[in-house]
């Protein structure tokens, strides 16, 4: 294979790559289906964003989660949606037609081209290290008849293992084909599992993912709110979950000003909420025009981290606003942290698991890490919404 049928070929991968593991955004059928047509519009504006800034990655990430959320996602999985508003369906379909599939379409090219010249580089910088070697060992050589090995030369499979972090699952048709835009189903087979639930505790490694998040101010008090409304809960060792809500500031980044605490029931390890519940609590944020910006909830008697459930819970929240945080409160512990889903690893395996209740990830490369796109804010004040009286 020549070096341009090599550059090519690992455009397309690297392209199917991103299509297959971070555009596939899960949905849960008990979620109120309006909160995916209110929250993808921040999918949109954020693409868009990123599309004027020249930051082709991540604009065509988020146009085709928003595609494939539409076209592919709920109508196949979320059983309200026959019962979805004419007016809500075109609007979508029109925002579909005339920007995100055509922008898709562009940013798909571009990033072929980005990637060539990539691996094309790439490769002549490694031909240039080899041509070096060759010489100072032929200079060696000339000098005295010693024994040399050379070792970690890069192949050509090499260099396309140092940008592919995960292997390919390879699907029958790009889901954005010119020509077809039936999309294609992505391998949805669990993650292999090499350790225990108990070892599946919190990294401390800072946000690797590469994607530029915007700021989220998140007021100095809500630690303490929050342990003050779960106090019953954790006094009987039982969780406590809410949701983050919030809105934008001027310069365009987020601040959380609200914790909404639905209905629902606790246990050990989880709590969970009935779907008239979800749809209370999503009702209150839609209705005072609040953004979903994560959620929160206790360990009351195990340390910080992110337990199975916990990503995938999380996942939904941060693929429709990638800032989207998870704050875990351990009360017998006295910690509080932070986290986000890791882009390169994270989000594609939790987005591909079919498993349910508690069970096992392969936590490294990290699924998940502490967010670095987060500050305290002492001008802050975290309002406490508890649905449940």
């Amino acid at each position: 294979m020549s070096l341009s049928e090599e550059a090519n070929k690992f455009s397309r991968d690297k392209v199917q790559w991103l299509l297959e593991n971070q555009c596939r955004i899960p949905v849960r059928s008990t979620t109120p289906i309006s909160y995916y047509y209110k929250t993808a519009d921040n999918l949109i504006e954020q693409a868009d964003h990123y599309f004027t800034t020249n930051q082709f990655e991540q604009s065509f990430i988020l146009y085709s989660r928003y595609i494939t959320l539409f076209v592919e996602e709920l109508k196949q999985h979320h059983r309200d949606y026959p019962n979805v508003s004419i007016n809500d369906r075109e609007r979508v379909k029109d925002i579909i037609r005339t920007k995100a599939l055509p922008r898709a379409e562009e940013l798909k090219d571009k990033l072929k081209e980005k990637y060539i010249r990539e691996y094309e580089e790439k490769q002549k910088t490694i031909d240039e290290d080899e041509e070096d070697n060759l010489k100072i060992t032929a200079t060696t050589l000339s000098c005295a008849p010693i024994n040399i090995q050379h070792k970690n030369k890069l192949t050509s499979q090499q260099l396309t293992d140092n940008y592919v972090q995960l292997p390919l699952t390879h699907i029958a048709s790009s889901l954005l084909s010119t020509t077809n835009h039936n999309f294609g189903q992505m391998s949805n087979k669990p993650d292999k599992t090499t350790y225990d639930y108990s070892q599946e505790t919190a990294t401390n490694s800072i946000n690797p993912n590469k994607m530029l998040y915007r700021q989220i101010s998140i007021p100095n008090d809500i630690t303490l709110k929050f342990l003050q409304v779960a106090e019953q809960n954790t006094a009987k060792n039982v969780y406590t979950y809410g949701i983050l809500a919030g809105n934008k500031k001027e310069n365009n980044e987020y601040m959380i000003t609200h914790i909404v605490i639905p209905k629902q029931n606790g246990g050990i390890n989880s709590c969970y909420m009935e779907k008239q519940e979800e749809e209370e609590m999503f009702e209150y944020i839609s209705n005072n025009n609040l953004i979903t910006l994560g959620w929160i909830h206790t360990h009351p008697n195990e340390r910080v981290f992110l337990s199975s459930i916990d990503l995938h819970r999380h996942i939904l929240y941060q693929m429709l606003i990638q800032e989207a945080i998870a704050i875990v409160i351990s009360p017998k512990f006295n910690q509080t942290e932070i986290f986000s889903m890791t882009d390169d690893r994270g989000i594609p395996v939790i987005s591909a698991c079919q498993m349910s209740d508690i069970h096992q990830h392969v936590n490294h490369p990290p699924l998940y890490v502490i967010s670095s796109h987060t500050n305290y804010d002492l001008g802050l004040e975290c309002k406490i919404i508890d649905l449940r009286h």
